[in-house]
């Protein structure tokens, strides 16, 4: 059975709500300059209220996708499409070993052989 709630995205959501926040921001700075008439603090609480709403959204987003229990990994960035854990897994194997190695396995130089610079003297 297909889970209705796994194609909806509320990190998308929230992203769209944070936008939307940022512009309510800018009205409530240029309402505590004057340049509105209204007062101030009607936008403020609306300002509160998206940015909230934007971190339940992207909260909601991560809860989901931990308890999400098959193949797909859903990730809480907006912009990136959900993935196979076996596609996560191969990455893995193939380009994190590599660096591992690398990390673990540094290349070293004999004591008596120099530095490039003493070789260019």
């Amino acid at each position: 059975m297909h889970n209705a709630s796994s194609s909806k995205s509320y990190a998308f959501a929230g992203y769209l709500v944070m936008l939307l926040g940022f512009l309510f921001l800018g009205l409530f700075v240029v309402s505590l300059a004057g340049g509105i008439g209204t007062p101030a603090w009607p936008v403020g609480v609306a300002v509160a209220v998206l940015f909230a709403l934007s971190i339940a959204a992207f909260r909601l987003q991560i809860t989901l996708s931990e308890q999400h229990s098959d193949d797909m990994i859903i990730s809480s960035d907006p912009m990136t499409p959900p993935l196979r854990r076996a596609d996560v897994e191969q990455y893995e194997r193939t380009y994190r070993r590599a660096r591992v190695a690398a990390v673990e396995a540094p290349a070293t130089a004999p004591a008596d052989e120099g530095t490039r610079l003493d070789r260019a003297a």
